[in-house]
């Protein structure tokens, strides 16, 4: 069965759109909307948050490279990341696992770098020359990659 029917039929689904975006200050991401969602059938809310920082652990992208960030949030309103496989830029790029059980997916975040350009989470501000980011809310996790 494929993860996100599995995230439906367990109750962990967002009902809103969190409006991901490029956070305040450097290097960080936010929510602009208030995010309703369930986790484990439960109904939760979250205000707009600003300046959410990655997860430790990810690795940076080199030049030309790709890859969707998965921004998930548990029962405890606590967002986290998870980093999906790293491609050449313009393939497509495979969605990322869950960092945790029982957590609910907000949104993907894809970062491509130029042949000139790094990325390294929390150190390479999104916005940085060379580096072109897409925020997408999501409902459950997309069934291929994006």
């Amino acid at each position: 069965m494929s993860y996100n029917i599995e995230q439906v039929n367990s109750g962990f689904v967002s009902l809103t759109a969190a409006g991901l975006a490029e956070g305040t200050n450097a290097n960080t991401f936010k929510t602009t909307n208030t995010l309703t969602y369930t986790n484990n059938g439960v109904f939760k809310s979250k205000a707009g948050t600003d300046n959410l920082t990655f997860s430790t652990g990810h690795t940076a992208l080199g030049n030309s490279q790709a890859c969707l960030f998965g921004v998930w949030i548990d029962n405890s309103t606590a967002f986290s990341t998870s980093q999906g496989m790293i491609v050449a830029a313009g393939e497509p790029c495979p969605v990322p696992n869950p960092p945790a059980s029982n957590v609910t997916l907000v949104g993907l975040m894809k970062i491509v770098t130029s042949s000139s350009a790094t990325f390294t989470p929390n150190s390479t501000d999104l916005s940085a020359t060379g580096v072109v980011d897409t925020f997408l809310d999501c409902m459950v996790m997309p069934g291929s990659a994006q």
